[in-house]
């Protein structure tokens, strides 16, 4: 579940980064979470809004049995990455919880 968790919210940053890239703000500039450098502390913030998108996907490919084995890899210090199968899972799910939310497009207007 962890690392599916931790691959949805690389996810929706990316989204949250590009919808502030493309409004003109500066990411780095946050209100919740504490300004440093390399850090993109509005998306962060913006993305606290959205996480519950993310627990969704990963709680309904859980409830679906939608993931299995084979689409994790455990790597040599025996963490448990997703495989492409289930990054591809995992995108759909989250990209079908945009879609029926409206997606982050909403944030431009």
């Amino acid at each position: 579940m962890n690392c599916m968790l931790n691959y949805g919210y690389s996810l929706l940053e990316v989204e949250c980064l590009r919808v502030i890239n493309s409004v003109g703000l500066g990411a780095h500039v946050g209100y919740l979470h504490e300004m440093q450098a390399g850090k993109n502390s509005l998306a962060y913030d913006i993305q606290e809004l959205f996480r519950f998108l993310v627990n969704l996907a990963v709680i309904n490919l859980a409830e679906k049995s939608a993931m299995n084995a084979k689409d994790f890899v455990r790597t040599e210090i025996y963490a448990l990455r997703l495989r492409s199968t289930g990054a591809r899972k995992m995108t759909e799910e989250i990209n079908a919880g945009f879609n029926k939310c409206g997606s982050t497009a909403d944030l431009e207007d």
